[in-house]
């Protein structure tokens, strides 16, 4: 289904056009004079706030990543940020990631099911159920799949209702590993200090080499349960 919906014409198309636009943002924001000093100035004026207001940043955190806002991007801001305090950084994320990860399944699990499925009541279409042996497998795949964006595992995972009891810690660990490492390598270059950056660096390696083994894990045992399937 994710397949079908990435090689989709339309989609394809979307896509294209974010890129021309974002393009022709970058031409009109440099045809009025925004160099690399007015962006550093803003940027300060920013940086500067979000020191001052703890709070705003963290909540941007906790609602951000449900829109299609870049997680690894806000991650990197909160390290800069909270570079001061590298423990207190990952704690905070890795709390916003939770809470997270929590309103945007259940939006989709709840409010937004329902309303698909009245639009649906009228035709002979219906929302599949997943079986059950399938829920882990739906979950790794779209949790270790690169490239998808953090919002749309999230939607798509509450809105196929996963088991909650499954999605969250497996959501946790694959995404809190490489968030935390996201987060201190924001530190260590903020800082210029080398411990955090590379403690960073390492966790990120960590959660990229773990993605492959379970992603290779899996496809090991798709292989396997097609060659043990008897044919009919």
């Amino acid at each position: 289904m994710l397949r079908k919906l990435l090689l989709h014409r339309r989609v394809r198309i979307a896509l294209v056009c974010l890129f021309f636009i974002g393009l022709a943002a970058a031409v009109v924001a440099w045809k009025m004079g925004v160099d690399l000093a007015a962006l550093k100035g803003i940027w300060t004026q920013i940086n500067d706030f979000l020191v001052q207001h703890p709070a705003a940043l963290f909540w941007a955190l906790v609602f951000l990543p449900g829109l299609p806002i870049p997680t690894s991007a806000l991650l990197f801001t909160a390290g800069v940020v909270w570079r001061q305090h590298p423990v207190m950084a990952c704690s905070l994320c890795l709390l916003a990631m939770l809470i997270n990860l929590t309103w945007t399944y259940w939006l989709a699990a709840g409010p937004a099911r329902k309303l698909v499925e009245k639009m649906l009541a009228a035709t002979s279409v219906k929302i599949p159920d997943l079986p059950r042996g399938d829920h882990l497998k739906l979950i790794l795949v779209m949790k270790l799949t690169p490239g998808i964006p953090f919002f749309f595992q999230n939607y798509l995972l509450g809105f196929l209702r996963a088991p909650f009891h499954l999605y969250l810690p497996i959501s946790m660990l694959c995404n809190g590993i490489i968030g935390t490492g996201i987060v201190l390598s924001g530190v260590g270059l903020a800082d210029g200090k080398l411990m955090p950056a590379l403690t960073g660096i390492s966790l990120i390696a960590v959660g990229v080499i773990l993605t492959q083994m379970i992603r290779g894990w899996l496809a090991k045992r798709k292989r396997t349960v097609m060659i043990s399937d008897p044919v009919e």
